[in-house]
């Protein structure tokens, strides 16, 4: 027997939506104002409404059973009255019938269950368009008998059933061919069985592991093989691998590829940002103005028939499929998600404030399996994705070319802002507490677009600069409403008469992380560099029951020869003194070192300083390629970095310690030979790093190292990484600052490597 389980609302949605993709009448932009929208109905409700109302049945079709649950928004047994209601921020009555048609199938199902359970012989059936502006509730009301629904629900599961039936056979598919599965590089390196085992049990047991485990030792086969194992062996449902980089989602898909070519039949899916796959750039996601949106649900079917069927579905899959069907790129990838058996994503799909999976894995009853790869990434890319800035300057220069009552609007946030900023700040720039007259008035803006997006098809691509600023004022209201002690206001009073901007800062994310952990069967966080591993479990919001690991590197101590110079200070007060000490030293590392290497530095500004320098010494570029890292450098500059170490032996590149150069890049062999890394990577002081440091004094009672010492010496390690990728490499490298003799920054260091100075 096969069983499935799925929500009403997803049954419904693959049932029953038909037409056009329309995000004007999307119910509210926030989740909190939804909730708060229900709370209140519910309240307005006699005291026999029953809210929340769950439901479930079960349905057999042949060898396939299908879990079916959900729950109505409301339930009155007195009335004999089931309710969905759904909020907006328009009038319902411009609302197309096809978006009131599918809310009101939903309703409809849950009365038919509701109905053979209660044996009830009639059913009122109301759809409520609440307002959650003005408050007001525009009911649609149709009665049934208990035959009619029951007819309805019959009519829904058949329509769904050739559906079933093909991942019915997906499914027999996948479990026979994921328990054959074998190891797809024969035997395991050094190290990866150990990584195999602990991500097979944590699956098991469903629960948390972080695990430290160095370069080459093959960390993504060594985790994909054993959840997918698991996977074959009903231990959970469906796995997301998750990265931070570009270079992280290639060796997931690539690792894949692998598994597949050993005899793997399972639907894999990489999610593509909606700017990078869009067939219609600068059109609005509305049938009214881009034909993939218009009748997207008509063709929607076939195109998912046709997807789930090849696989493997990497972005060049899913462009294909879109355009044979005529139907948008992104939004196909969108509808797999409820169907495909692993996702491959960058973090800001699973925790993001929008993130679309981490909403499905709330949702859904499938047990959901996290593969964090990189997790080291995780804290900072989640203080920036819980983080929102206002603009005075940009919201006065939107304001120019808008409409006189999106204008209004606009004006309420600027004295709203004015008002924050007139308060007695005194000589601080952070503060604890939330304005709520500028949330407010946040709201009210947000109103306005939604009334003039519905109002005007073109009102989207007609208003670009208007649409950003509105987007981020939706990240400032979804941060407000995640606001807690963690969080700081930040005022920025900048230059000039428009310099004001106001940002809600979040410190520690470790609290929303770990909300978005706890939506997962299990969760297995692996980076090369994750310690101290107190410090990267509380920050990646794991619990404390979590087990971590640090695993033995597969090479020897020998193989990347590591040089500590301590007499040259590279601290900020020092550096002018020191650098003609510190330009000859890497001069004649770079002479003695062959081969390719790469030279790090904290700032740009230090590394022209100290090239500057270098550049009187013409024997050395004589034998020596130059390649500098600059700030706008664009992907294909970057690109020819990678093309000169492939072609070349003699480079030698200046790039910054933390850039896109120090970690995520694998070049094996004689790509790179050596290393030099300048100082030992603090972040820079100043007023929002002092603030992290206050946070983590409090909270941890470790300020200086959460906020400085770790992450610093988490980037020399990376970068240390970079040089030895293989069994056969061997290399140089060269750290450059005294304070490297201190135990609290060599304590740091990887301990598989030997240092001498």
């Amino acid at each position: 027997m096969i069983e499935f389980n799925l929500s009403v609302r997803d049954l419904v949605a693959f049932c029953h939506r038909c037409g056009d993709i329309d995000h004007r009448y999307t119910p509210s932009p926030s989740a909190e104002q939804g909730v708060e929208g229900h709370q209140r109905t519910y309240r307005r409700r006699a005291d026999s409404y029953l809210p929340e109302y769950p439901v479930r049945c079960s349905h057999q079709q042949g060898n396939i059973r299908l879990h079916l649950r959900g729950r109505a928004d409301g339930f009155d047994p007195e009335l004999g009255l089931v309710e969905e209601i759904k909020t907006c921020r328009v009038d319902p009555a411009k609302i197309p019938p096809a978006v009131s048609r599918l809310h009101l199938a939903q309703a409809r199902v849950y009365a038919a269950l509701i109905a053979e359970e209660h044996a009830l012989e009639t059913v009122d059936v109301q759809l409520t368009w609440l307002n959650i502006d003005t408050d007001a509730e525009v009911p649609l009301v149709q009665c049934y008998s208990r035959g009619e629904l029951q007819l309805f629900l019959d009519e829904t599961l058949d329509a769904f059933s050739d559906w079933l039936a093909l991942l019915g056979q997906r499914r027999h598919s996948r479990q026979a061919s994921l328990q054959a599965l074998s190891f797809p590089h024969g035997e395991f390196r050094h190290g990866q069985r150990t990584v195999a085992e602990l991500a097979y049990k944590c699956i098991d047991q469903g629960g948390q592991a972080m695990l430290d485990a160095p370069t080459g030792i093959g960390k993504t086969a060594a985790v994909l093989y054993p959840a997918l194992k698991a996977l074959g062996e009903d231990k959970h449902d469906a796995l997301v691998f998750v990265t931070s980089r570009t270079v992280g989602r290639r060796s997931a898909e690539d690792c894949l590829g692998l598994m597949t070519e050993a005899g793997m039949d399972a639907t894999s899916l990489s999610l593509t940002a909606k700017e990078s796959i869009c067939f219609s750039p600068g059109k609005a996601c509305h049938g009214d103005d881009c034909p993939f949106a218009r009748g997207y649900y008509d063709r929607l079917p076939a195109a998912l028939e046709e997807a789930i069927n090849q696989g493997v579905l990497g972005r060049p899959v899913v462009e294909t499929i879109a355009r044979a069907h005529e139907v948008c790129p992104y939004q196909l990838a969108q509808d797999l998600l409820p169907w495909v058996d692993i996702l491959v994503v960058d973090m800001h799909y699973v925790y993001s404030l929008t993130a679309g999976v981490g909403r499905l894995m709330a949702q859904d009853d499938r047990r959901w399996s996290v593969l964090l790869d990189e997790a080291h990434n995780l804290p900072e890319r989640a203080r920036d994705m819980y983080s929102a800035k206002l603009s005075k300057a940009e919201l006065m220069r939107v304001r120019r070319s808008s409409s006189p009552a999106v204008k209004r609007s606009l004006d309420k946030v600027n004295r709203a802002m004015l008002a924050v900023q007139k308060e007695d700040w005194g000589d601080e720039v952070f503060r604890d507490e939330l304005p709520a007259e500028l949330v407010n008035s946040l709201g009210d803006v947000v109103a306005a677009v939604g009334r003039a997006m519905a109002e005007d098809p073109r009102f989207v691509p007609a208003n670009p600069e208007l649409m950003n600023f509105f987007f981020a004022l939706l990240q400032w209201l979804r941060v407000a409403e995640n606001w807690g002690p963690e969080y700081r206001l930040q005022l920025r009073r900048g230059a000039g008469s428009q310099g004001l901007s106001l940002g809600l800062n979040c410190l520690d994310p470790s609290r929303m992380l770990a909300l978005c952990q706890a939506r997962a069967h299990a969760v297995i966080a692996f980076s090369a560099t994750l310690s101290p591993h107190h410090w990267m479990r509380q920050l990646t919001g794991l619990d404390e029951a979590a087990v971590c690991r640090r695993l033995d590197s597969p090479f020897t101590p020998r193989q990347l020869q590591v040089e500590l110079e301590t007499d040259i200070d590279t601290r900020y007060r020092q550096r002018d003194s020191s650098a003609p000490a510190l330009a000859s030293r890497i001069t004649r590392f770079l002479r003695e070192a062959p081969g390719n290497c790469i030279v790090y530095f904290p700032s740009y500004r230090y590394l022209d300083q100290i090239l500057d320098l270098m550049f009187a010494d013409q024997p050395l570029w004589q034998q020596r390629l130059l390649w500098r890292q600059s700030p706008e450098q664009s992907l294909e500059e970057r690109d020819s970095l990678f093309q000169a170490l492939h072609d070349n032996r003699n480079v030698a590149a200046f790039c910054i310690l933390g850039g896109v150069f120090s970690e995520g890049i694998d070049l094996p062999g004689e790509q790179l030979s050596s290393v030099a890394i300048v100082g030992v990577g603090l972040p820079q002081v100043g007023s929002e790093r002092e603030n992290l440091r206050e946070w983590y004094q409090q909270a941890y009672g470790a300020g200086f190292e959460y906020a400085y010492l770790y992450p610093a010496m988490q980037k020399v390690d990376q970068a240390l990484g970079r040089v030895v990728r293989t069994s056969t490499d061997n290399g140089r490298a060269l750290l450059v600052d005294r304070r490297y003799a201190w135990q609290a920054y060599r304590g740091l260091l990887p301990p598989w490597w030997s240092y001498r100075e």
